[in-house]
């Protein structure tokens, strides 16, 4: 066999280990950093306790880390990267082999693993070559999202010594195949490049062979001591990331301890990096500066001043100056675009490092409103409504009970009535979103189970808690819990996402230990179970609108569309589930309002359901109702948004033979 000596071999083993060494201490300052932000606040239902806070979640590290599920939303970028990190990692392995022949254990012979034999080792080379080759040639060419709101820089040079390293082996292999007796077949590319020194005199193969070798060894060696100090660390931060993620999807905003011990200052969200919770450090460290937030956010899409991306990059590089400690940069970010963010948590959905933009966007929220008192003045007007009078609609003049008039509505008794019907105050105070609750009545009483609401009824909270008033959000929350379980209620049924989402999410770090159900799930369950006959009309085209805080927050995708099959044809719009488009009334933009001279949320997602041809638009929470059927009145003719409990009501035998 032709190889280097057992010198060769020991000298570049030491400068590889060397290289680790180096890659450690140059992420050493990293995790420092990020142990200067604040303690995670433990959240219900959550194992703590781990590294930065967090318990290792198995699932997604296998999902993101491993398999590099999220790569996948962008098929050209998501094959680069699965060409290079699984080519490496066979070619990485399959290089043992030369070690082991050099002992005299013949791999290649004994042992019939054939990702490590030569031609797998070779498939490999080449998928790492296409892989390299193209993220270099992206960074050169620069696409939109790769270069808006600003570029992370370091990544072409590290990609350059990668794509010179990759070239560097395949040369070196036809050096060595270039002797003779060397080539025992399935390296076909060092093959036949070997041919090209087909008139090389021994020496000069072997001079050639041992230069490459050494040059090969090398880059390889300097690439990896880099990894640490360039961008390239995301190569290691991204999978840490993704194993630290909390089971839940969506935004969790841990609780703020406002009772603690007067030595123990509260933290009032987040005005410097070292204010902020040390796994969002960690996610401004594996930022990558891809864009897909930048491209996937709907404050961004309609010209907002907001771009997640900007944020995370503008994060992190006070981070990478240590510049922890410095308030300006909540000045240097912006009132606006934090205001701006609709919570809606798309940015979070397509990360492909598990990063969570909108988290660090709110605990600035949380800062600007409690600690600085600077909101725009009609999200400033919706909670002072919610302080003295117990929701946030403004100037409202319906009356509360508005809902029910001419309807038999029963009040809820504890220890006997089964479900909850929660209102909410968007049903209470909004005309339209009033139907939705008529509709509910009739599908309850027709399902044949106990049902009640409740006297003196307010708002979840959820409006003070995504408009960043924490302190409002918890006296909300607690009093509610108090009503609630003095009532013994064990079964809530909400009609608003966002409702179900503080119950189900926030509640229960305050004391709260009931099922909240969401009518579109509850539906669906009756129909499924045979409480619920429906009339189904196949001839109807209705295309489904899924509310940001019941899908990506929560996983429920599913349950309202079974609910509409059961009575009609459903049509799939372009962006639908997890990747659905926000209405915009989220994070409180609802009372917030448009921005002068950019597009409206809610225009751009009604316009989408209309080009479906759809004859009716279904949603399964108030606000989206609200905001989509704001924007298809525009247009005039009959009613097209419609809430999936109002499209079920009117498919009951009774109310479909009433309509023919």
């Amino acid at each position: 066999m032709y190889s280097p000596s057992l010198l060769a071999y020991s000298l570049l083993g030491l400068l590889l280990i060397g290289a680790l060494a180096s890659l450690i201490l140059g992420l050493r300052p990293r995790l420092q950093r990020m142990q200067r932000g604040r303690a995670e606040t433990p959240v219900s239902a959550e194992p703590q306790s781990g590294f930065l806070g967090r318990e290792l979640n198995a699932g997604t590290f296998l999902h993101r880390a491993l398999l590099t599920e999220r790569l996948w939303g962008r098929l050209p970028t998501g094959l680069a990267h699965s060409l290079l990190y699984f080519g490496a990692l066979v070619s990485i392995a399959g290089h043992a082999e030369y070690a082991l022949e050099f002992v005299g254990i013949n791999v290649y012979v004994e042992w019939p693993w054939w990702l490590l034999t030569r031609p797998g080792r070779e498939i490999a080379g080449i998928c790492m070559l296409l892989g390299a080759a193209f993220l270099l040639a992206r960074r050169l060419v620069k696409p939109a999202p790769l270069v808006a709101a600003g570029e992370r820089k370091g990544f072409t040079a590290m990609e350059i010594l990668l794509l010179v390293t990759i070239v560097a082996g395949f040369v070196t292999e036809s050096f060595r195949l270039a002797v003779p007796g060397e080539n025992r077949g399935g390296e076909f590319l060092g093959a036949a490049l070997a041919r090209l020194y087909a008139g090389w005199s021994p020496g000069a193969v072997a001079d050639g062979n041992m230069t490459l070798w050494w040059l090969h060894g090398l880059l390889g060696v300097s690439f990896a001591a880099l990894i640490g100090r360039t961008p390239m660390s995301h190569m290691l931060l991204g999978p840490l990331n993704s194993a630290l993620v909390r089971r839940r999807s969506g935004i969790q905003m841990p609780p703020i301890d406002f009772e603690a011990p007067e030595e123990q200052e509260v933290v009032l969200g987040a005005a410097r990096l070292a204010d902020m919770p040390r796994k969002l450090l960690l996610d401004f460290d594996a930022c990558l500066g891809c864009g897909r937030c930048h491209e996937a956010c709907p404050a961004t899409q309609t010209g907002k001043v907001l771009s997640p991306k900007r944020i995370m990059m503008v994060c992190g590089e006070y981070q990478s100056q240590g510049r922890l400690d410095d308030a300006q940069l909540l000045d240097d970010i912006g009132a606006e675009a934090i205001f701006d963010c609709t919570t809606c948590a798309a940015c979070i959905e397509v990360c492909p490092v598990s990063n969570s933009p909108a988290e660090a966007i709110l605990e600035f929220r949380r800062n600007l409103t409690m600690e600085r008192s600077e909101m725009p003045e009609t999200l400033a007007a919706a909670n002072r409504n919610m302080e003295s009078r117990g929701h946030p609609f403004v100037g409202t003049a319906a009356n509360p009970d508005d809902w029910h008039k001419g309807l038999d509505v029963p009040l809820f008794e504890a220890g006997k009535t089964e479900y909850l019907l929660w209102i909410g105050c968007a049903i209470r105070y909004e005309e339209r979103a009033q139907q939705v609750a008529r509709a509910m009545v009739r599908i309850l009483n027709a399902a044949g189970v106990g049902w009640g609401i409740l006297e003196g009824e307010r708002c979840t909270g959820d409006p003070a808690k995504t408009s960043g008033n924490e302190l409002l959000f918890v006296e909300m929350a607690s009093s509610n819990i108090e009503m609630l379980q003095q009532e013994r209620v064990t079964q809530i049924v909400t009609m608003c996402a966002h409702g179900f989402n503080a119950f189900d999410r926030y509640y229960p770090e305050l004391g709260a230990n009931w099922t909240t159900i969401p009518h579109s799930v509850l539906i669906d369950r009756f129909i499924r179970d045979g409480k619920l006959e429906v009339v189904r009309d196949e001839g109807e085209l209705i295309t489904y609108h899924d509310p940001c805080y019941l899908a990506r927050h929560n996983d429920i995708t599913d349950e309202p569309r079974s609910a509409l099959a059961a009575v009609g044809s459903l049509i799939e719009m372009p962006r639908n589930r997890k990747q659905s488009m926000c209405c915009g009334a989220g994070g409180c933009n609802y009372w917030k309002g448009g921005t002068s001279g950019t597009a409206r949320i809610n225009e751009v997602r009604t316009k989408e359901a209309l080009d479906t041809g759809a004859k009716k638009i279904a949603t399964s929470c108030s606000y989206c109702l609200l905001m989509l059927s704001s924007s298809a009145s525009v247009s005039g003719g009959e009613r097209k948004v419609f809430d999936i409990a109002e499209i079920v009501a009117d498919k009951l035998p009774q109310a479909a033979d009433a309509l023919h």
